[in-house]
């Protein structure tokens, strides 16, 4: 068993926390044992010895874990104090929007562009555009697998699958996306090459269906497919598009309307107009993200849609993900990704790899989740592979004796018992190569190295209103012309006399009724 010494409560906290490394906690340690590989514990000068509490610092590059209970304080010991400190290009998932309005000034003293990506505009600060199709080169070898990678990330497991077709309705209806997706970057004008404009034309072909059946039926008298969607394909500069278009006229009419169907479902993600004008074109340089230019990527969206939208912040991570795979070098600072919430991304190939396989792409993601079984029923088959690869693994706020137990078996840390007597700034601590210890927890509101270099949480403000503003809305008065007779305080057989009294301007003079 553990037998960690307490922090005497004469040591104080650093005004500098004395490293370049992620901040990964305060030790509780009076002396060290050792130092793992890897870390460090920040200003020789600044020690226990001299009235100090150590930082542990994370100095090599490595990915990083926490698990943690909504409310247990991932944003304000973790996310946080990672934004105020860590100088090199960064991309977070900021499900609030809060992370933004606390770091993006800071971001940007320490030399950042700053991109928030906020289209339903929770911040109040001006959202930056992302389009996935401008990933995709017409020119490109690989557009085609570029483009399915894409439509990847829109396809819901749950549905197009049963007993009889198996994958069918999917794969089909994926195949129709791919057509119209190589269609719009290989033919149309750049303005309109974005999911909006493939939503809108799989919508089209959903209502060409009957045009479809007669040309199946009856291709001597059905009409022209000129106009059409499948047309168009078959049109397309792109060959792909063009076997694509032809493949699927030539289909069985039967299972046209599941394809159409499916194929719709995959593009929703392109919904509403805030949805689709930020999806229309991208507000930075996305080979700033290839080059590892000091870039810090926001990624906002209420808690509330985090379901609803999943779709849209797989797409979104799949972009930036794909971005960094293209470097064929590594940048000076890898890119840091904070995965917030990371289970609302689903079962996530692209997290997986980039936990076991990326960051030799110079890419190091600390994820987020509520508790241990989010990780091992999302990623029954690599869970331990992705915790195994991180080199720190936070794990505090256990409330009930089975999140502890869950928690200290990540770790490998006993009695379980002793999580649920943590303070609220203490947590369990396993850094690579060495047993897990307990930690103080960092508070960017409270640590003296933080102070002036953040903004105050506009959620936290007490004369802040509860409700937003209600929008402003223009009333349109309509004024009837002059000498019109006031029908509004007339009863009904008033009106009725009213109006056959009046003369009919086109009765013929002389006319008999």
């Amino acid at each position: 068993m553990l037998d960690l010494v307490s922090i005497q409560t004469k040591l104080e906290l650093p005004s500098d926390v004395g490293g370049s490394g992620l901040l990964v906690g305060w030790s509780m340690e009076l002396e060290h044992k050792r130092t793992p590989i890897g870390f460090s514990f920040g200003d020789p000068d600044c020690t226990p010895a001299t009235g100090y509490i150590d930082p542990i610092l994370m100095e090599l590059e490595g990915h990083l874990m926490t698990i943690a209970p909504t409310g247990a304080g991932k944003g304000v010991g973790c996310i946080v104090p990672a934004l105020l400190r860590y100088d090199g290009p960064l991309i977070v998932i900021d499900p609030k929007g809060e992370n933004a309005l606390i770091t993006a000034r800071r971001r940007r003293e320490l030399g950042h562009t700053v991109a928030i990506i906020d289209p339903i505009g929770i911040t109040g600060l001006p959202s930056t555009p992302l389009n996935p199709l401008d990933l995709l080169d017409p020119s490109s070898p690989t557009l085609v697998d570029d483009a399915m990678a894409i439509i990847a990330t829109m396809i819901d497991s749950r549905l197009g699958r049963n007993a009889s077709d198996g994958d069918y309705w999917s794969e089909r209806g994926a195949t129709l996306v791919l057509g119209v997706i190589l269609h719009v970057v290989s033919d149309l004008p750049s303005d309109r090459r974005h999911l909006g404009t493939v939503r809108e034309l799989v919508a089209q072909a959903m209502g060409e269906a009957g045009v479809y059946s007669q040309m199946a039926e009856n291709p001597a008298s059905a009409p022209s497919s000129a106009k059409t969607v499948l047309g168009a394909l078959e049109r397309s500069r792109n060959s792909e598009a063009v076997r694509i278009g032809q493949m699927l006229r030539l289909g069985a009419v039967s299972t046209l309307g599941g394809i159409l169907s499916f194929a719709q479902s995959i593009v929703e993600v392109a919904r509403g107009d805030a949805i689709t004008k930020s999806l229309s074109s991208t507000g930075f340089d996305l080979d700033a993200v290839t080059r590892g230019d000091p870039l810090s990527i926001y990624l906002v969206l209420p808690p509330h849609m985090l379901d609803s939208h999943g779709k849209l912040l797989r797409l979104w991570v799949h972009t930036l993900m794909t971005l960094i795979t293209r470097r064929n070098a590594r940048p000076k600072k890898s890119t840091l990704f904070l995965l917030d919430e990371a289970a609302q991304l689903g079962t996530f190939t692209p997290l997986r790899r980039a936990v076991t396989l990326m960051r030799g792409y110079g890419l190091q993601t600390w994820s987020f989740w509520q508790d241990p079984s989010q990780l091992r029923n999302l990623y029954p088959d690599d869970w331990q592979t992705m915790v195994n690869n991180c080199r720190a693994v936070q794990c505090f706020g256990a409330n009930t004796m089975l999140a502890a137990e869950a928690m200290a078996a990540i770790v490998g840390f006993r009695p379980a018992d002793r999580l649920l007597d943590l303070a609220d700034n203490e947590m369990l601590l396993q850094l690579s190569g060495d047993a897990p210890v307990l930690a103080r927890l960092p508070s960017y509101l409270t640590d003296p190295a933080f102070a002036g270099t953040y903004d105050a949480n506009p959620f936290h403000d007490p004369s802040r209103p509860v409700m937003r503003p209600a929008p402003a809305v223009e009333r349109v008065v309509v004024r009837r012309p002059k000498g019109q007779a006031k029908t509004e305080a007339m009863s009904p057989a008033e009106l009725i006399k009213a109006l056959k009294e009046k003369p009919n301007p086109d009765a013929t003079p002389g006319a008999q009724d």
